[in-house]
């Protein structure tokens, strides 16, 4: 047969010249489902009946209450980045989650998020950790006694209503000494501390062969207390005494196994206190070279991604955990374009779309599809977000002039566009859905039931001998099918294909290349041109 077939369409690859593409590769690729082998159109988004009611534009989405199989119930959202983990919290059935917006990391549960009505989710948090008492306590030995003189030191903790306790008061009590027989009066201890706090209690501490032990917890609100507790009688070591409240401009946060979340300052990467995520040890703290631009854990790696190298953080506790550095100078220049997908953590970076797990060097997905230029100028890297779905990449741009949206494929090497933009999005592993903000709505990827409009335009075929191609035969699920075709350069017209017979094209004229665009909002099986209709009906 002299003519052409595509029988298995594939994904752009602007980075070759259209003429030296692979015969089932293209030059247009947008809205198209390729991983079937056919032209199938991605279906339309599909509404979700939620509104998101807080105002701006919204950049997070996070669904609450995965003891219910809902698409529309709880959605938090902010006009914001935000980075949300589920606590991992021994015996919690109010779903505590944690959150790094920017300001001060929070904290919120069933209780809270859902409280006050109205919808703007989550409704009520706290701050995230639990601040150390100001004032020192005064203690003033009580009564009369007698014998050898017991010289002690008292300080105190706050504990919150879900019983997290802070690190203690710094400086501790001056020292006394009790003899015994004596009781001791403790004072001028702190209320509540200001900000929003889930402060109920404070615990009181006293010295004892070289460290503090438990004497009592009273009220937040009760200022005085009287020690009368034998010392057989006290209660465990201090526990808190390393745990630091969370920086305030904490961001990143990024759930770990082992009870571990970690979040980032600048250079600076904090861990929890593993199960503790109210408590940030500074011995955790760890300092990279680069200012940490976005975290993503694959396995028990936790992948550092900065403005310069990306590292590979690995241990099974924040007082093992090693950084490697994955020597390959692909920085991160998008935090909201970093997700989990199969094989590690993809990201952004001025060279393309990377993937890199915990133990190899970054590889570029996009290297076989874009130069570095036409992938700067055309997606501007740094506007990119980006979710996973069925192990796919599902990516948004905005380089300033236009704004879309693409779908990157890594096992067949597949990238399509896609028309249209979305703000936000959030991968429900329970639900098995993508969700995605579009035009202020809320939708389901791909799960409507009708297709969108699919465009998927054909390499340039060249034969070296002018021809006229004188048949097309479009194979599909259903019929018509828009099918425009190109020799020259230039369209010789827009043909409504209604069956799978072939069809006669325009004669009287030679060219030298062909090429072919279909329109379509059903299934392309194939798509064949050939000098005559004999040829595609023996083809």
């Amino acid at each position: 047969m002299t003519g052409w077939a595509v029988r298995q369409f594939k994904g752009v690859a602007p980075r070759a010249e259209p003429r030296l593409l692979q015969d089932n590769q293209a030059q247009v690729a947008t809205n198209c489902k390729l991983w079937h082998g056919s032209l199938r159109p991605l279906l339309v988004n599909l509404a979700v009946a939620t509104t998101l009611t807080k105002p701006g534009t919204i950049q997070t989405i996070h669904r609450f209450g995965h003891d219910i199989a809902s698409d529309t119930q709880y959605w938090f959202h902010w006009a914001s980045d935000v980075n949300v983990c589920r606590g991992q919290i021994f015996g919690d059935a109010a779903e505590r989650t944690y959150y790094t917006d920017g300001t001060l990391p929070k904290v919120t549960d069933n209780a809270l998020a859902l409280s006050g009505g109205g919808t703007d989710y989550p409704n009520v948090s706290y701050a995230l950790g639990i601040p150390a008492p100001v004032t020192a306590i005064t203690a003033t030995p009580a009564g009369t006694g007698s014998g050898i003189a017991e010289t002690r030191v008292y300080t105190y903790t706050f504990v919150s209503g879900w019983g997290e306790e802070g690190k203690p008061q710094a400086s501790g009590s001056v020292a006394v000494d009790v003899l015994p027989g004596q009781t001791v009066d403790l004072s001028t201890m702190d209320g509540a501390p200001t900000g929003a706090y889930n402060i109920v209690a404070k615990r009181i501490y006293r010295s004892m062969l070289g460290e503090f032990v438990f004497v009592a917890e009273i009220p937040v609100a009760q200022v005085t207390y009287n020690d009368a507790i034998d010392g057989e009688n006290l209660g465990e070591a201090l526990p808190s005494l390393t745990y630091n409240m969370p920086p305030a401009a904490l961001t990143g946060l990024t759930s770990l196994p082992n009870g571990m979340m970690a979040g980032f300052v600048g250079k600076d990467l904090y861990f929890c206190e593993p199960y503790k995520p109210h408590a940030y040890p500074l011995g955790y703290v760890m300092t990279f070279d680069y200012d940490i631009v976005a975290l993503g854990a694959t396995d028990t790696t936790l992948i550092v991604l900065t403005k310069g190298m990306p590292y590979a953080v690995q241990g099974t506790h924040p007082s093992n955990m090693a950084q490697v550095v994955l020597n390959s100078p692909q920085s991160c220049v998008s935090k909201r374009s970093v997700a989990f997908m199969a094989g590690g953590v993809v990201y952004a970076s001025p060279d393309g779309m990377f993937i890199t797990n915990g133990g190899a060097e970054p590889v570029n997905l996009t290297e076989q599809i874009f130069t570095n230029s036409e992938w700067r100028s055309f997606f501007k890297p740094d506007s990119i977000h980006g979710y996973v779905y069925d192990d796919k990449y599902i990516g948004f741009y905005n380089n300033g002039t236009t704004s879309g949206g693409f779908v990157i494929d890594p096992r067949k090497g597949d990238f399509t566009m896609l028309d249209w933009y979305a703000t936000a999005g959030y991968y429900d592993p329970q639900r098995d859905a993508l969700f995605l903000v579009v035009a202020g709505a809320l939708v389901k990827f791909d799960e409507g039931a009708t297709y969108q409009t699919a465009v998927w335009r054909s390499k340039i075929f060249y034969s070296p001998h002018a021809i006229n191609l004188g048949a097309v035969r479009v194979e599909a699920a259903a019929y018509p099918v828009s099918l425009q075709v190109f020799a020259d350069g230039a369209s010789i017209g827009i043909f409504s294909i209604t069956s799978k017979f072939p069809q006669r094209l325009p004669s009287g004229f030679m060219a030298n290349t062909w090429e072919f665009e279909v329109t379509s909002v059903v299934e392309v099986f194939s798509v064949a041109m050939a000098q005559s209709m004999m040829e595609l009906a023996n083809g």
